[in-house]
């Protein structure tokens, strides 16, 4: 993938990001905020961080129509996988 689609992937995620911060009734502000500025810096986060806003993702127009696994690989180039939910994902089940 190139660089300009992840930027512009990034910019999307942090337009979408500020526009959740600026809700009052948003509970989870620290995190979101967290995941921005890491966004900003051009860090990748973690899987788990993304999962726990995804369902705010899930709710935009351009992804209605999408699945959660769908979502995750479409933003894919802005995680990383932590190695403990990777040991995690190879032993369940």
């Amino acid at each position: 993938m190139n660089d300009t689609n992840k930027d512009m992937k990034r910019e999307l995620l942090i337009y979408y990001l500020n526009d959740y911060l600026s809700k009052k009734d948003i509970k989870m502000k620290g995190l979101l905020s967290n995941v921005k500025k890491k966004l900003e810096i051009d860090k990748p986060i973690s899987i788990r961080q993304f999962l726990s806003f995804i369902r705010f993702i899930e709710r935009e127009r351009p992804f209605k129509a999408n699945s959660r696994e769908e979502i995750v690989k479409y933003f894919s180039p802005l995680l990383y996988i932590q190695a403990e939910d990777q040991f995690n994902d190879t032993t369940a089940g």
